[in-house]
């Protein structure tokens, strides 16, 4: 016990050594400059100047004031904003070390390639599954424009579009919507503070009808135009080739942003029938703005309005048929398979019911680490789903090379990490981690390139397992 004593008034001097104390003082003044920053920027630029009023948002405000003087470095006053965040007043608010300027964002994000894994088509018979994890990138955009080419040369009979994994980003949902139609649609309007500066009801499709629709692909000019007008109305035009069958249209909860306003379009269609869970309610557009000491922060320009539904923000898309989400592929195959509806939720019920519970409940795990910046590109942050009895999974294309990497949700609430001296890992055996904010970091190499399968296992609650698997194998 002496000892223990001994090292404890060791560490109290050490936290009162005048030089911390100096440095500690330097760090939150620093960060009271910051929260000073986004509090004008938001009385300037949010969406609705009047969410500022509100008790939530003055309650949050006031915690990240407190925070600003309590946080021991930029990465906690960073990972805590954003935390604090994940259940804000409003959508599309993040705190994140300046990568570039917010001047050249908009360039950076309307020519950025997201790689691969962002769109994929897949057969089944004469059904094509279209898959679109990211409505962001170039290539996803010319991903989905390639997909109807080919759906319409293979004369596919119906079509899935699975969006259960997409959280939205820039345009690739326009050419997903309009190789469906064969008339125009009015599909909803953007709304900035301009409308709610003068107006205190929300815009109908009368307040649009004599506006032209915004043209383009360029977020950057999107930003300026929604900014500029108080109203910019979203009409849909058709495309070709034209894709004339039923199209089944997969969602979760983690639908979001651009993908539900997708959603919601999709929906105008008669021939088109969502399923899964109702969407995550998050359609706003924001836009980066720069702040003292290398922050940057994004927030919400404006907000969207369906003609159909209304405001999307806080109430997300509702689908035509209500199904955990693991299960909407089955649904909607056995649906254009011919099966009845309730025989076929029917069937599906029995499966749910042995699946059981999931082990995390409603969080959501990535794989972050040393390959994906440690998940500052969420979107290209390998996602795990739950597949059942336990098992948790992803899969990830990886170069050559060594890595380090945990398993955690976005806002590092906990996270899976090495037992202490055994981080290495290998291909195709099992390995026992920790579930523990703050826990060392995983370790594998690579001597070639592998695309690989990333299983956690919590069966069993107090033995959490990775194992690491060839893909194809």
């Amino acid at each position: 016990m002496r000892h223990f004593l001994i090292f404890c008034t060791a560490g109290v001097m050490l936290a009162c050594h005048p030089s911390v104390l100096k440095r500690d003082a330097a760090l939150h003044q620093e960060l009271l400059t910051v929260t000073d920053s986004i509090s004008q920027l938001m009385a300037e630029y949010l969406y609705n100047p009047g969410e500022l009023d509100e008790t939530a948002y003055l309650s949050l405000d006031k915690k990240i004031q407190r925070l600003a003087k309590k946080a021991k470095s930029r990465e906690e006053f960073i990972q805590v904003f954003n935390h604090l965040w994940s259940d804000g007043p409003f959508s599309h608010v993040r705190l994140a070390e300046t990568q570039r300027p917010a001047e050249e964002m908009a360039d950076f994000i309307d020519s950025m390639r997201v790689g691969e894994h962002s769109v994929s088509l897949k057969w089944e018979g004469t059904t094509a599954i279209l898959t679109v994890n990211s409505m962001t990138g170039v290539d996803t955009k010319e991903g989905v424009f390639e997909a109807y080419r080919e759906i319409y040369k293979n004369k596919a009979d119906a079509l899935i579009i699975d969006l259960r994994n997409n959280t939205g980003g820039t345009f690739a949902g326009i050419p997903l919507m309009t190789h469906l139609m064969t008339e125009p649609v009015d599909a909803g309007m953007f709304v900035s503070r301009k409308w709610w500066v003068s107006n205190s009801n929300p815009p109908g499709i009368e307040d649009v009808r004599a506006l032209a629709s915004w043209q383009g692909w360029s977020i950057k000019s999107f930003w300026r135009d929604v900014q500029e007008q108080a109203l910019t109305r979203v009409m849909f035009q058709p495309t070709e080739p034209h894709f004339d069958g039923l199209v089944y249209v997969l969602t979760s909860k983690k639908t979001a942003s651009a993908a539900e306003f997708t959603v919601d379009a999709m929906a105008h269609l008669d021939k088109v029938t969502l399923i899964g869970e109702r969407t995550a309610g998050e359609m706003l557009s924001q836009k980066m703005f720069d702040l003292p000491h290398a922050f940057q922060l994004s927030l919400p320009i404006a907000e969207y309005y369906s003609t159909r539904i209304g405001r999307i923000e806080g109430q997300g898309v509702e689908p035509d048929i209500a199904m955990d989400p693991r299960f909407a592929m089955d649904l909607a195959m056995a649906l254009i398979q011919g099966q009845e509806l309730n025989e076929a939720v029917d069937a599906l019920q029995s499966k749910l019911d042995k699946l059981g519970e999931e082990p995390l409940g409603s969080a959501t795990v990535y794989l972050l680490g040393s390959m994906n910046a440690w998940g500052q590109d969420q979107e290209g942050s390998p996602r795990f789903e739950y597949m059942g009895e336990g098992i948790y999974e992803t899969t990830a294309s990886l170069k050559k090379g060594s890595y380090e990497f945990k398993i955690a949700p976005m806002n590092w609430d906990f996270d899976f990490g090495a037992v202490p001296k055994k981080e290495n890992l290998s291909i195709g055996t099992k390995a026992t981690v920790i579930k523990n904010a703050g826990s060392d970091n995983l370790r594998i190499e690579l001597g070639e390139d592998r695309d690989l399968i990333f299983q956690l296992d919590l069966s069993e609650k107090e033995s959490p397992a990775l194992l690491i698997l060839k893909k194809g194998k």
